[in-house]
């Protein structure tokens, strides 16, 4: 079965690729209903941060995703004719665990279909925007030559993961970039976890402008013209409420600063501006908190 999608009319200006999720909390009873605001479970997924950012931001956002039909597409999208749905019997599922000093450890439980180039209508492959977050290595890691986009941005952590069938599995990350991964991003967002100091050198050469998150501490900016990182604050402590749900701040930070640097082209100032965004973001379960300060 092909995609599923509306007919595709105008180009947006930020295009999101990648696979939406539900992420759920330890114990949580997969054959029970998956709707948002649940509690044990949310919606989520890099794709739809990103494109709840981009509406917060007055962004027309388009997402190309694979999920099975019971998502709420609809929560994440403006119109129908802004997404296209790899059909597939299952979403994927992460259930989340924190450690005490906030370190995410993951476990699948399902996973989407892949995504291929050829569901990626001609229309929407030269975006002002293009957005990539891979989950669980359903995109190919040199798909950025699928595109033409004006300004990019990736959030890599698809594909740095691995884990065994059958599911569910403990997820294992990488530290180092994939084999064959597109140089010429615009913005590389990952995570402390996801980088060493060993692997840092590799990370940089992919990208013009590498963002390190590290949660409540803020984030490294590595520019391509400078040695020295740029120390990117945390706004969390000037935030009311924030820290109550954390899932998905690293998604919104890099749509935020995506979408900032397309406008200004200033890469710190729109990290530091991202990183407000992300800190607002972490006061709600999922995207509802998303905002524009």
């Amino acid at each position: 079965m092909g995609p599923q999608a509306a007919a595709v009319v105008n180009a947006p200006s930020l295009v999101a690729i990648g696979h939406v999720t539900w992420d759920v909390l330890p114990g949580t009873p997969l054959n029970l209903p998956m709707k948002r605001g649940g509690g044990a479970r949310e919606p989520g997924g890099a794709v739809a941060f990103a494109s709840a950012t981009a509406s917060s931001f007055g962004v027309s956002a388009a997402v190309v995703t694979s999920c099975a039909d019971d998502y709420p597409i609809a929560d994440i999208v403006e119109a129908p004719d802004r997404c296209i749905r790899i059909p597939s019997d299952d979403t994927s599922t992460f259930e989340n665990r924190y450690d005490a000093r906030g370190d995410r450890v993951q476990v699948l439980h399902r996973r989407g279909g892949d995504i291929s180039v050829g569901d990626i209508p001609e229309a929407w492959r030269s975006p002002d925007m293009l957005f990539v977050g891979p989950l669980t290595q359903e995109l190919p890691v040199d798909c950025l030559s699928w595109f033409r986009p004006r300004v990019s941005c990736v959030v890599p952590q698809g594909w740095l993961r691995s884990w065994t069938e059958p599911l569910p599995s403990l997820v294992e990350v990488s530290k180092s970039p994939p084999a064959g991964m597109n140089a010429g991003w615009d913005i590389c967002v990952v995570s402390e976890s996801e980088v060493e100091d060993r692997t840092l050198p590799r990370w940089r050469v992919l990208a013009r402008n590498l963002v390190v998150t590290k949660g409540s501490e803020g984030a490294e900016l590595h520019l391509d013209d400078s040695d020295a990182p740029v120390v990117i604050p945390s706004f969390s402590d000037q935030v009311a409420g924030a820290g109550a749900d954390t899932t998905g701040a690293g998604d919104v930070f890099a749509a935020a600063m995506l979408i900032r640097y397309a406008e200004t082209g200033k890469a710190e100032e729109s990290a530091r501006y991202a990183s407000l965004c992300a800190g607002l973001s972490t006061r709600a379960p999922s995207w509802s908190a998303v905002e524009v300060p």
